[in-house]
């Protein structure tokens, strides 16, 4: 449903940098209302969240979902976008605190703002959808990304169960999962950053730059928006690569 003059929302998380900023641009081009949650944003739509701390995010954002619940929406997206690789390191080093800050982003803070979601907006008569933005570590361990990859499988798994349960409903939210497949983005550089004793792959990775076979956030945001648009299958996973 994406007809003029209809009201549509976008809810976006991680939206100040690279995908999600990109993301954020794109919906409002094509006139939705966009509420962009993370820690650096700016402007009117942004809402300020750090999903290291899952309880302050999961407060700040039920409240706003809780007032845009009582608007009238023709359709209303929720993209889960925040993530975060560090520490890119072997688990066996790395402290407990890092341990807890990643699985806090990529896991609690995932899983909680989507409950909050769901349960804001389950009666709310739209067509409603929940994307989550995954990645090849979902399928493949690499070592030094043994926590992302354990976060994105998890969440993954998540959004497959959370789609049976709405199979019932009178008003389901879809859920589903999207791989964008590799961006020139912040976390690119990270990983390019990282020295071959804490990542073995480092080299490969930075092939990829010279090589120019990264994706632009631009043309992966018009992918996933694509998705969302075309009336996805709840509880799928859908792969950038393919498409070609």
């Amino acid at each position: 449903m994406n007809g003029a003059g209809m009201n549509r929302l976008a809810i976006i998380t991680g939206g100040s940098h690279g995908l999600g900023a990109a993301l954020v641009a794109h919906y409002r081009a094509q006139g939705w209302t966009v509420r962009e949650c993370s820690r650096s944003g700016q402007g009117e739509a942004h809402i300020h969240t750090d999903f290291a701390d899952p309880d302050t995010t999961v407060a700040t954002l039920d409240a706003h979902f809780a007032d845009l619940a009582t608007r009238s929406w023709d359709e209303v997206v929720l993209i889960n976008n925040a993530a975060t690789l560090t520490p890119l390191l072997p688990l066996a080093q790395q402290h407990d605190a890092q341990i807890a800050a990643n699985l806090n982003v990529n896991v609690m803070s995932a899983v909680r703002v989507i409950a909050a979601f769901v349960r804001r907006f389950q009666h709310v008569a739209a067509v409603k959808t929940v994307a989550q933005i995954s990645s090849g570590a979902a399928l493949r361990g690499y070592g030094s990304w043994s926590l992302y990859c354990a976060g994105k499988a998890a969440i993954d798994h998540l959004i497959r169960a959370v789609a049976v349960e709405q199979t019932g409903a009178v008003h389901p939210v879809v859920c589903i999962s999207i791989d964008p497949d590799v961006m020139d983005t912040q976390m690119q550089a990270e990983i390019r950053g990282t020295s071959e004793a804490d990542f073995a792959e480092v080299a490969r990775f930075i092939a990829r730059k010279e090589d120019g076979k990264l994706r632009t956030p631009e043309s992966v945001a018009a992918y996933v928006a694509g998705v969302i648009a075309g009336g996805p299958e709840g509880g799928a996973r859908y792969d950038i690569e393919d498409e070609g």
